[in-house]
């Protein structure tokens, strides 16, 4: 980029998820996430994959897209501590934005419904791995 300026770290994290290498494996792991966590119905399982999918990362391109992610100077583009924030953030985000929907989705199914513990850690530990392939792209 002219000046020295590059993305942000957290731009280039958003943009990453979206590496055409990436989003084919993150599909695939995350059905079965969302399979064996929300239950065992293809077809309710691909419907939850892609609304929160489409919402998760559409959020996070129209992020990177309108540009409020900003840029950052050389110092900060390789400072460690602005990488390790960025993936903590990306990781939020994608994280309770995705339980939110499905939390929502799966309510409308079943009233009773309500997250356990361990499948949010499942969620989580999931969206760190996607977000490690992300950085590892970035």
């Amino acid at each position: 980029m002219p000046g020295g300026t590059h993305l942000s770290p957290l731009a280039e994290l958003f943009h990453a998820c979206l590496h055409p290498i990436l989003i084919p494996i993150v599909l695939f792991l995350h059905w079965w996430v969302l399979w064996f966590t929300l239950g065992r119905d293809f077809q309710g399982t691909v419907f939850l994959l892609f609304a929160s999918r489409f919402i998760s990362l559409g959020g996070g391109f129209a992020l990177y897209a309108s540009g409020a992610l900003g840029l950052s100077d050389t110092q900060l583009h390789g400072n460690l501590l602005a990488w390790v924030v960025a993936f903590v953030a990306a990781w939020l985000w994608f994280w309770n934005l995705e339980a939110a929907v499905l939390g929502g989705l799966m309510r409308r199914r079943r009233k009773s419904w309500r997250w356990k513990p361990y499948d949010l850690t499942v969620l989580g530990t999931a969206h760190a791995v996607y977000l490690l392939g992300a950085a590892m792209l970035a």
